[in-house]
């Protein structure tokens, strides 16, 4: 599973990084793999991550998060972040760790905050560490 996840996060953030653009497609086949990998493996699944993720989408919206952002973070939150204090600190450390060096990096490209930033490598990052 962690394998998958591995897998899926580099193909996502490759994606993310040069497109700007998670599809639902992408998403819809990690669902189905990561299910796969779930029954196959009997996990659990973290229902209570994912929704908690999904309730904190008005507020991304607000602040100009994309779509695909908040599904990924939810897709990933399912199967791999159980809703506990730690795990969930961990994430949002090394979420706000991977995208400052993303937007470090996109400033000193573009010189400018006018461009899009691709948050997919910071979403599946703070997974894969929290997961390991």
């Amino acid at each position: 599973m962690f394998l998958a996840l591995l897998g899926f996060s580099i193909y996502i953030s490759l994606v993310d990084l040069k497109q700007h653009l998670i599809t639902n497609r992408s998403l819809l086949i990690g669902t189905i793999a990561f299910t796969l990998f779930a029954l196959l493996e009997e996990r659990t699944l973290y229902w209570s991550s994912s929704l908690l993720t999904l309730a904190f989408a008005p507020v991304a919206f607000k602040a100009k998060i994309g779509a695909g952002d908040i599904k990924l973070t939810s897709l990933l939150a399912l199967f791999f972040l159980p809703l506990e204090h730690s795990i969930l600190v961990k994430a949002l450390i090394c979420f706000v760790v991977i995208s400052s060096a993303i937007l470090i990096f996109n400033i000193a490209k573009e010189n400018s905050l006018k461009s899009s930033i691709a948050l997919a490598p910071a979403i599946c990052g703070a997974v894969i560490w929290c997961a390991r």
